[in-house]
């Protein structure tokens, strides 16, 4: 029985790790993409209105120069952007949904939306402590939680990785750059 149970653990490692492998080599066909930029039109109508009224939101410029603002880009493209994306989208949730019970399927989705909520004022707390005011402000965990559900929605329609990677990508950069994010972060 135990050695059933260690293969059957090898076996879902090997699984999890195969389907990370594959979501990073997935390139997605055009209607994917196509499908993916209209969830994100779906994402911004709902979430625009949210940071607005919040206060989350408000359009100005940090004072960056280029360079500073291209470095928090890829900065940004690589975290959060590509290691949220790989630990709660690719490693957790099944990268062919089908192949799965819708039941496992609502509750993975579940399950990887709460951690991926959850971690970021964790995250603030352990690593950031005078970010937590900001990671924990309720309004802040509905737009993580909205844009954690466009990830996860895009992850699920493509198969891939790179679209829920832009998409985090997009939204982190221009609110930090263009919707206040800066001055909301710097300013703890």
């Amino acid at each position: 029985m135990d050695q059933r149970r260690n293969g059957d653990r090898v076996s879902g490692i090997g699984s999890r790790a195969r389907d990370v492998r594959d979501a990073l080599a997935e390139v997605p066909a055009a209607a994917d993409w196509r499908r993916c930029a209209l969830l994100y039109l779906l994402f911004l109508a709902i979430a625009l209105p949210v940071g607005l009224t919040s206060g989350l939101l408000h359009p100005s410029l940090p004072p960056l120069t280029a360079g500073a603002a291209l470095f928090a880009a890829a900065t940004i493209a690589l975290h959060p952007a590509m290691t949220e994306e790989l630990v709660f989208r690719a490693l957790i949730l099944p990268r062919v949904a089908h192949r799965v019970s819708r039941r496992r399927l609502a509750i993975t989705l579940v399950v990887s939306l709460v951690l991926y909520v959850a971690a970021h004022p964790l995250n603030a707390r352990l690593f950031w402590p005078a970010a937590f005011g900001v990671f924990s402000n309720p309004f802040y965990l509905t737009l993580a939680a909205l844009l954690g559900l466009t990830c996860s929605a895009a992850y699920l329609i493509s198969g891939s990785i790179w679209p829920p990677v832009a998409i985090h990508w997009l939204t982190v950069t221009v609110w930090i750059l263009l919707l206040g994010g800066q001055s909301l972060l710097s300013g703890v």
